[in-house]
């Protein structure tokens, strides 16, 4: 009697205990969002900018005269086309901020407007710098672990669109 009516007693404060747990990590409870500056102005302090440099324009105009089979977006975060692979000992999210603020000039994509074919880097003369060059090679790693080859094209010798294009295919086959 005494050992069911500890049990009891028991079972009790357990159910008591737990009801008490739900309550408090329940949705009803407000988190405590902390401001950040600039969380207080009605508008920020931000304007429209041009999504390409002029150079960059002339080019995409060739690249669409050169490939207008494929399509063609430019300025593409890497983390829109690449990701970490799932197997069980990648720490995906090391390998996700390694990529997470790259991106390249333009990329080719195929009709089905899913396959990646080919990214292109028009490298100008931002490109010269040893750590810039650093950061290139680990972009071009990136891509070519992930299977997308890059062309990378001298911006300063503006290739014509025939040149573009059998540069392209060279790459593409």
């Amino acid at each position: 009697m005494v050992s069911v009516t500890i049990f009891l007693v028991l079972a009790f404060v357990v159910f008591i205990l737990l009801v008490f747990a739900f309550r408090s990590s329940g949705s009803s409870r407000e988190e405590v969002i902390k401001p950040v500056r600039g969380d207080e102005l009605a508008v920020w302090p931000f304007e429209p900018m041009p999504i390409m440099t002029p150079t960059e324009v002339i080019f995409f105009n060739r690249l669409q005269q050169a490939v207008p089979e494929l399509i063609i977006f430019g300025q593409v975060q890497l983390s829109r086309i690449i990701m970490p692979n799932d197997d069980d000992d990648t720490d995906q999210g090391f390998w996700f901020n390694r990529i997470c603020r790259m991106s390249v000039d333009y990329v080719l994509v195929d009709q089905d407007k899913q396959t990646v074919l080919l990214a292109i880097e028009l490298d100008d003369w931002t490109h010269n710098t040893r750590r810039r060059q650093q950061q290139d090679e680990k972009k071009d790693k990136a891509l070519l672990s992930a299977g997308i080859p890059i062309l990378r094209i001298n911006g300063e010798a503006m290739p014509d669109a025939a040149l573009l294009r059998r540069k392209i295919l060279a790459v593409l086959r």
